[in-house]
């Protein structure tokens, strides 16, 4: 049987960085290719990316901007890819499910869309933080809201299923646009794979550190030390440093200041990351804002036992496979981390149980959930 042929709709290049959103609709595209699909990945032209993943083929589409940064700007760019579908596309994945639909004819592929957000409540509080100048600005925020909503609706009833990475989404997209339950999937990020590293001492010569001390990783989910509440990680790492000697701290993807036993590498590309998480025994994730981090992944991949503040969430329950520090508050944070450094026997159950967790957020086990039954995983 010849192998299926994918088209996957994304909204930019091949990403450097691995917590960039178009990160999980390449890593769909590598899991693809991997199992022997023939893979092109539809982009808007713009900035240069990465190269495409192994097996893949690349095609940017140029469209005409009419209103530059307008969120209706996607459906063009909707309509343009649909056209550029190739004639024997098998499974069409749409991430993420965007404005506007892709156009396809009757004797249409299978598509499956991933929905990350709703852009109508994204509209609505953009708007929302902007004074209001008069009447004429709210005509012309009333009829860009319709506009939103119609092309969100279009763009979520054209699909034969909507995968959602959110317990919440589900019910919103039932509400809001009345989607039936039976083409709501249930299902987790996509997590791309960090590249390998070949072994920890490799990793800590790389920074400096000896091969036998503590070393603890703070990965930032944002290219700014402060969303990413690196100084909450400092200062809880301030206060167990004194018990464990030797001990370093490594943060790896924003600039920060060095200091005693802190290395600092602001690099965003996946091999930095890589080998900050392989050269750790327990990362910290300590970001302002609620929301999934896939660093935790990351972290769970590399054997490594991950302490989260209360504002990281997750799409399922992860149990016991990781350390959850009881508030935000550095003296919570600093005694999870001094409980796993004291004890590398916990340390060791909880990464073990983290590789288990990791699992379903392997871009092949999502891409084996795709696809009409008579196409085989």
């Amino acid at each position: 049987m010849a192998a299926p042929t994918v088209d996957l709709v994304a909204t930019g290049p091949p990403p450097f960085d691995p917590y960039d959103p178009d990160s999980a609709a390449w890593a769909l595209a590598r899991a693809f290719a991997a199992r022997g699909d023939r893979v092109n990945v539809l982009y808007p032209a713009g900035p240069t990316g990465d190269a495409p993943p192994p097996g893949t083929t690349a095609t940017p589409i140029a469209v005409p901007l009419r209103r530059p940064g307008a969120l209706i700007e996607a459906a063009d760019f909707a309509a343009a890819a649909g056209r550029t579908l190739r004639p024997d596309a098998e499974i069409v994945v749409r991430d993420p499910s965007g404005l506007g639909p892709l156009g396809l004819g009757r004797d249409r592929p299978y598509l499956a869309s991933f929905v990350r957000s709703i852009a109508l409540h994204e509209f609505d509080a953009e708007r929302g933080a902007r004074p209001v100048a008069g009447f004429a600005d709210r005509v012309d925020a009333w009829r860009d809201r319709r506009a939103v909503r119609r092309l969100e609706r279009m763009a979520l009833e054209e699909p034969d299923a909507l995968f959602c990475d959110r317990p919440e989404l589900g019910s919103t997209l039932a509400r809001e646009y009345g989607i039936a339950e039976g083409r709501l999937r249930p299902t987790v990020p996509p997590v791309p794979l960090l590249p390998a590293i070949a072994s920890r001492e490799e990793a800590r010569a790389a920074f400096g550190i000896p091969p036998d001390v503590p070393v603890a990783v703070a990965a930032a989910p944002d290219p700014r030390p402060e969303p990413s509440g690196f100084e909450l990680v400092r200062e809880a790492f301030r206060r167990v440093r004194s018990f464990f000697p030797g001990a370093r701290l490594v943060l790896v993807g924003a600039a920060s200041l060095a200091e005693p036993g802190v290395v600092v590498t602001p690099s965003r590309a996946a091999s930095a990351f890589a080998a900050g998480f392989v050269a750790a025994d327990v990362a910290l994730f300590t970001r302002r804002s609620p929301g999934f981090d896939p660093g935790v992944v990351f972290a769970m991949r590399a054997g490594v036992a991950p302490i989260v503040a209360p504002s990281v969430t997750f799409p399922v329950d992860p149990g016991p496979a990781v350390r959850r520090a009881v508030s935000d508050d550095a003296g919570d944070v600093a005694s999870a981390l001094a409980e796993l450094l004291a004890d590398p026997a916990l340390c060791r159950e909880v990464s073990a149980r983290g590789k288990a967790f990791a699992a379903a957020f392997d871009p092949a086990a999502i891409v084996r959930s795709i696809g009409p039954a008579r196409v085989p995983a």
